[in-house]
């Protein structure tokens, strides 16, 4: 696998989660950062997500026509098959998919994020072992708290 790093604007996008438990809430927890347009489709859903105001919660089965108009899916289930189904449905929808816990069956993978006011770094493995990449981007997390990386000046003040 060989993913491409690429930064995406999501804020005006709709994100699918299709699941919901704790793999969905991990996944919440890294694109809330960036926006509050996310979607769960799920059968049951447990009450940290409910919690979550800002959260669209349709309570039903998967059906291929719910890909239909988001630009990110994350397969998030706990069932492999479906998982896997999702996968191949996307295809029709031309969406981009994430099956969590899976990497080669994925379009994209979630790297380990820092963000710290308008910068933001991503540590990935290319989904090859992701806490590697949790413990890389934890030390850079640790160099930003601690004051030892440089200090993010404008735009005009970059330059020179």
């Amino acid at each position: 696998m060989n993913f491409l790093p690429v930064a995406i604007d999501i804020e005006r996008e709709s994100i699918l989660i299709i699941g919901g438990g704790k793999v969905a809430i991990h996944k919440i927890e890294s694109l809330e950062k960036f926006t509050h347009n996310i979607k769960i489709i799920a059968l049951d859903v447990v009450d940290e997500i409910r919690e979550r105001g800002f959260i669209e919660i349709v309570e039903k089965a998967y059906e291929p026509a719910d890909l239909k108009g988001h630009l990110l899916v994350y397969a998030a289930t706990n069932n492999h098959e479906l998982n896997s189904q999702i996968r191949a449905d996307a295809l029709n929808y031309r969406c981009l998919v994430n099956v969590v816990d899976k990497p080669s069956n994925c379009d994209f993978i979630s790297p380990a994020i820092y963000k710290k006011d308008q910068m933001t770094v991503a540590v990935s493995s290319n989904g090859e072992n992701v806490y590697a990449a949790i413990n890389w981007r934890n030390k850079i997390r640790e160099l930003g708290e601690n004051g030892e990386l440089p200090e993010v000046k404008s735009k005009e003040e970059s330059r020179f």
